[in-house]
């Protein structure tokens, strides 16, 4: 799959299909290339920038039962 390029492999398709098409290659839409990536379970983080943390609130903000 295109996607899993050297090429192409950290970056998102919303960024792959305009260099494909500038190139003059046109597989499919950016919507599809999120559909097949998703169905072959591959919609991660693409870039090299660290994934976001999922945080919990600090206990001071959490409301307490009186």
């Amino acid at each position: 799959m295109t996607c899993n390029e050297d090429e192409y492999a950290n970056l998102p398709p919303s960024q792959i299909v305009p260099i494909l098409a500038d190139k003059g290659i046109y597989i499919a839409s950016e919507s599809s290339f999120y559909r097949v990536l998703h169905k072959a379970e591959q919609v991660t983080h693409r870039g090299r920038a660290k994934e976001r943390k999922n945080t919990s609130k600090p206990a001071s903000y959490r409301l307490s039962e009186n």
